[in-house]
């Protein structure tokens, strides 16, 4: 039920990253969903820059679940992208 509540967060229904839609993994460290293809990428960062977790497979705790509802896509990529200077970001096929 809370893990319900993140995906129906405001900009959830998308990748932060490609905007694939519906998404069912977290970045945790950036408080944002994102789509398989973009969770494999940002496995490959480095757990210092991204941590993901599965909203289906794995363990959530409260505080994570906590942290998750505060943020979400929409607040994260208006932080994490205020300084885009015009780039594009990667379409849903971008990895393949």
């Amino acid at each position: 039920m809370a893990l319900q509540s993140i995906r129906n967060i405001r900009g959830n229904s998308r990748c932060a990253d490609c905007e694939a839609q519906n998404p069912d993994w977290a970045s945790l460290n950036l408080g944002a969903l994102i789509c398989i293809e973009c969770s494999g990428i940002h496995r490959n960062l480095g757990t210092h820059l991204s941590r993901v977790r599965s909203l289906d497979l794995d363990e959530w705790p409260l505080e994570l679940i906590k942290v998750m509802s505060a943020i979400g896509n929409e607040l994260a990529n208006g932080v994490w992208e205020a300084n885009a200077q015009g780039r594009l970001k990667p379409a849903p096929d971008a990895s393949r």
